[in-house]
């Protein structure tokens, strides 16, 4: 069994390589899987959640499977949220730190923190492209653990 969070869904079709899964419901009528909020766009969030997944335990219209999400997948996610806004951040620190101007009518530190903050946003807007372009690949989510 694998470590991360499992959710269920069932085969609706097979189209190639991939089976075309149903997410179902879990817990909650609303929420489907915590890992893949950040990815799916919100339209897509109130109606049935359809993914292809790539059909490795020959699974058949009708089965239900327990769906894991690719380890490749959950490191994405963590450096989206934490390890680009965070190098950003520290980068923008190092700047304001090496490329100041000679005379400054404020302390230094306060340059630093706002370059700092300059690179928190421009880490915040490389994120939301990377997640944008993960949402357009949700076949890269998930993987079939089990059928079930």
């Amino acid at each position: 069994m694998s470590i991360t969070a499992q959710t269920n869904g069932k085969v609706e079709s097979i189209q190639g390589d991939y089976a075309i899964i149903l997410m179902l419901p879990q817990r909650s009528p609303s929420r489907y899987s915590l890992p893949i909020f950040p990815v799916l766009p919100l339209k897509t969030r109130n109606e049935p959640v359809k993914i292809p997944v790539l059909n490795t335990l020959n699974a058949k219209p009708g089965d239900l499977i327990e769906l894991t999400e690719t380890s490749s997948f959950l490191i994405k996610l963590s450096s989206i949220q934490y390890g680009i806004p965070g190098i950003c951040f520290i980068g923008g620190l190092l700047a304001g730190y090496y490329f100041h101007p000679v005379t400054l009518p404020f302390p230094l530190e306060l340059y630093q923190f706002i370059l700092g903050l300059g690179g928190l946003l421009l880490g915040g807007f490389i994120g939301f492209k990377w997640s944008k372009l993960l949402a357009s690949k949700p076949e890269k989510f998930y993987r079939m653990e089990r059928v079930l």
